[in-house]
C-alpha cells in the first residue's frame, strides 16, 4: 500500500531542490554551525530536560529493545544538543552534538517541520528529499516549558523497524517530560519555602523518612542538641539514640507505631544555662503513606522560670499559713524532751534511763521529719521527676498537714483502693506534694465548721493512671467560680493571690495529667487528680 505524502513534505522536497540547489542523490551534508562554547552554554540551559530525557530513554528503549533506535534532541534551532542510543545507526548517518539540522544544510526532516509547523511529525524513507536517508524513519515531537525553552525529541530507526506508533510513543515521552519538569519546578519552590520557614523558625525542627535518616536539622535544633546539621544529616536517629535519649524514643516510636506526642516536656542541660522546651513529634504521611517523621522543640525556658518563681510565692503563701501550726507542733516535743532531761540530769543512772532517751529521740526524729516537710514545701526546685512511691507520699502528705487540720477542727482519712503498697511513678516529688498541700490547705480553709477530709487512692486500668481525690465537705463552689477556678489570680479569699490552683494545674499538666473537679452546692468539692502510671522524664 502506497503512502501518499503530505504536503508539508512535498514543499520541502520542492525548497531542498529549487531553492537550495541540493542533489538528492548526494549524501546530505550535516554542518555545525554554533560553536563549541554556544552548544555548550546551551547544554547547561537545557540540562535539567537532557537529565530527565535520559531516564525516559531508558523506559523507551526497553520496549524497542529489538529496534535499532536512536534518541536526539534539539533546541529551538534545530541544533542537536544531545545523541542517545544505537551507535551504528549513528555513526551511519553522522549525528554529533552540534550539528543543524535546518532544511537547507540537512534537507527534508522531521526536526525543522515539527518546529516550524508546531505539530508532531513522522518523517519516513522516501519522504526524506536524500535518498540516502530513504532507509531511515525519524519521529519528532516538539517540548514547550514553561521557562520559555522549546526544542524538539527524535526518535530516529530504520524503516523496516518503524511504526506508525513511534510518533505517539515520542508524544507521550515529551507530555511526560514536560509534566515532570513542571513538578520539580514546583518542588523546588516548596522546598525553597519550606527552608526558608524551617530556618527562620525560632523552634528547633528535626525532620527523618520513614526509614528513621535525619533529612532535615535546622539551626535552631543544631542550638538546642549542639550538633551540626551537616554530623546528622543522612545518618539515622539510632545513630544518636544516647545523645538524643530525651527524645528519640519518642521518634523510634513514630517510625515504628505511628504514634503521634505532643508538649512533651524536655529539659536541656549544658555547662552554663537549663533550657526547657515542649518536643512534638508527629508522623508525616503522603495521602494514606507514612513516609517519615517530624519533630520540634518549642522554647518555653521563660514561661517555665516565671512559673517556677509563682510557684515559689505560692510556698511562701502557703508557708506563712502554716507557721503558726507548725511552731505549736514543734513546742509540742520541747516540752517532753527538756522534762526528760531534767530527769536524767536529776537521775542519770536511772533503770529508765534508756526509756528517756528512747523518748527523746523518738521526738526529735518527730520534729526533723517536721522541718524536712517543711523545708520541701518552702525550697523552690527545678521539677525532676523520679520513681517516687505514691501511697507513702500521700500519707507522708496527710501527717504533714494534720497539725493545720486539727487546729481547724477537721481531721484526715486516707482511703488506699488500690492495695498496692509499691505502686510507683514517675513524678517530680515535691511539686505533686505542693499540689496535694495546696488543695488540702484550700479543703480546710473552706470546712468553717469542722469535718472530715477524704483522700482517697484509685487506679484505672483502662487509662493506666492513678487517681487521687481529695474530696471536703465545705460550701461548695459557684459555677461562676468553677467555669474560671484555674484561671490565675482568680480568688474568693480576702488575703489570697489567686494562684494556688493555677499553678496545681500547671503543675499536673507538665506531668501529662488531669485535674477535674466536681462540686455540689453546701454538701462539698472533689479535686481529682490523674497522673500517668508510665510517665517519663525527657531529658537531653
Amino acid at each position: 500500500m502506497m503512502r501518499t505524502e503530505s504536503w508539508y513534505t512535498l514543499n520541502s522536497k520542492y525548497n531542498c531542490e529549487h531553492i537550495y540547489g541540493m542533489d538528492p542523490h548526494a549524501i546530505p551534508k550535516l554542518f555545525q554551525i554554533i560553536t563549541p562554547e554556544e552548544l555548550e552554554e546551551k547544554k547547561q540551559i537545557y540540562a535539567e530536560l537532557i537529565h530527565l530525557t535520559k531516564f525516559f530513554v531508558k523506559k523507551l528503549f526497553f520496549f524497542l529493545s529489538e529496534v535499532p533506535a536512536m534518541i536526539i534532541i534539539t533546541d529551538d534551532s534545530c541544533n542537536v544538543l544531545k545523541v542517545m542510543g544505537n551507535e551504528d545507526l549513528k555513526k551511519k548517518i553522522g549525528i554529533n552534538e552540534g550539528i543543524s539540522f535546518v532544511e537547507k544544510y540537512a534537507g527534508t526532516n522531521s526536526i525543522f517541520l515539527c518546529l516550524n509547523h508546531n505539530q508532531p511529525i513522522q518523517v519516513k524513507g522516501s519522504e526524506h528529499f536524500h535518498d540516502a536517508l530513504h532507509n531511515i524513519s525519524c519521529s519528532s515531537c516538539k517540548f514547550s516549558l514553561n521557562n520559555g525553552l522549546t526544542g524538539t525529541i527524535t526518535l530516529m530507526t530504520t524503516v523496516d523497524k518503524s511504526s506508525s506508533f513511534h510518533l505517539g510513543l515520542v508524544s507521550s515521552a515529551v507530555d511526560s517530560i514536560e509534566r515532570e519538569i513542571e513538578l520539580n519546578k514546583k518542588n523546588k519552590q516548596l522546598n525553597l519555602f519550606n527552608q526558608i520557614i524551617i530556618n527562620s523558625t525560632k523552634n528547633g525542627i528535626i525532620i527523618t523518612d520513614q526509614n528513621g535518616i535525619i533529612t532535615d536539622f535546622n539551626e535552631a535544633a543544631e542550638s538546642y542538641t549542639g550538633f551540626k546539621r551537616q554530623d546528622v544529616i543522612g545518618y539515622s536517629i539510632e545513630t544518636y539514640e544516647d545523645e538524643f535519649k530525651g527524645f528519640s524514643h519518642y521518634i523510634e516510636k513514630v517510625l515504628k507505631d505511628h504514634e503521634k506526642f505532643e508538649n512533651i516536656e524536655i529539659h536541656f542541660y549544658n555547662n552554663k544555662f537549663t533550657k526547657v522546651c515542649l518536643f512534638d513529634a508527629l508522623p508525616i504521611y503522603d495521602g494514606d503513606q507514612f513516609i517519615g517523621a517530624f519533630c520540634q522543640f518549642r522554647d518555653i525556658t521563660d514561661r517555665f522560670e516565671l512559673e517556677q518563681q509563682v510557684i515559689a510565692n505560692e510556698k511562701l503563701s502557703i508557708i506563712g499559713k502554716m507557721s503558726a501550726s507548725l511552731a505549736h507542733e514543734i513546742r509540742n516535743p520541747l516540752t517532753p524532751i527538756s522534762g526528760f532531761l531534767h530527769l536524767l540530769e536529776n537521775n542519770f543512772d536511772s533503770s529508765k534511763s534508756p526509756e528517756y532517751f528512747k523518748i527523746i529521740n523518738d521526738e526529735l526524729e518527730r520534729m526533723k521529719e517536721l522541718i524536712n516537710n517543711f523545708v520541701i514545701v518552702s525550697k523552690p526546685e527545678a521539677p525532676f521527676k523520679k520513681e517516687v512511691n505514691i501511697p507513702k507520699l500521700l500519707q507522708n502528705t496527710i501527717q504533714f498537714m494534720e497539725t493545720q487540720a486539727n487546729l481547724h477542727n477537721v481531721s484526715i482519712k486516707f482511703t488506699d483502693k488500690v492495695n498496692e503498697d509499691d505502686l510507683s511513678i514517675y513524678i517530680d516529688k515535691n511539686q505533686i506534694k505542693q499540689v496535694l498541700i495546696n488543695l488540702i490547705q484550700n479543703a480546710i480553709e473552706e470546712m468553717h465548721a469542722g469535718g472530715e477530709i477524704n483522700i482517697v487512692l484509685n487506679k484505672d486500668t483502662s487509662t493506666n493512671r492513678v487517681e487521687i481525690s481529695v474530696i471536703d465537705q465545705g460550701s461548695g463552689i459557684d459555677q461562676e467560680v468553677l467555669n474560671n477556678l484555674f484561671t490565675p489570680f482568680l480568688t474568693t479569699k480576702p488575703s489570697g493571690t489567686g494562684l494556688g490552683l493555677s499553678v496545681c494545674h500547671r503543675i499536673i499538666k507538665n506531668h501529662n495529667g488531669e485535674i477535674d473537679v466536681e462540686t455540689i452546692k453546701n454538701k462539698g468539692t472533689t479535686f481529682k487528680i490523674k497522673l500517668p502510671i508510665n510517665g517519663t522524664r525527657a531529658q537531653a
